[in-house]
């Protein structure tokens, strides 16, 4: 498990249309060190992550209001941007829509927080790339 200390500060971006789900994520997050931003929308979640360039990782969910999770995701490729992404959905379509996009990872709902918190961890870490590439190696 990484250090308090080492989590203390990184931004993660929530973007979950619905209240309770929101703030279910900010209030587990931020016991565990991260600084929460939080967006009901696409678009607030766009407006959000241009004015806040260090943001680590983004959670996002697939419906959303003025926007879909999956064009927001083709929005966020075209920019060029790096910064790792949780989709979480109940869709059934979610892996889809991750698969073969190595900025982007899949929870479906429901999913228990401590789920969250060790997929998270991975995607902060700084050779997650190069985990990723192991677990593809030893799955294969």
């Amino acid at each position: 498990m990484l250090e308090a200390a080492r989590q203390k500060g990184q931004k993660i971006l929530a973007i979950e249309d619905d209240p309770d789900v929101l703030a279910l994520y900010k209030s587990f997050l931020q016991k565990r060190g991260y600084e929460v931003l939080s967006a009901s929308g696409a678009v607030e979640g766009i407006s959000l992550l241009q004015s806040h360039p260090d943001t680590r990782l983004i959670l996002l969910d697939l419906n959303l209001p003025g926007m879909s999770g999956e064009e927001w995701i083709a929005w966020y490729v075209a920019q060029g941007k790096q910064t790792p992404v949780v989709v979480a959905s109940g869709k059934g379509d979610i892996l889809t829509i991750t698969k073969g996009n190595n900025m982007t990872a899949a929870l479906t709902k429901p999913f228990h927080m401590e789920e969250l918190q060790e997929l998270i961890e991975v995607l902060l870490a700084d050779d997650w790339h190069d985990q990723v590439s192991v677990d593809k190696k030893l799955t294969h």
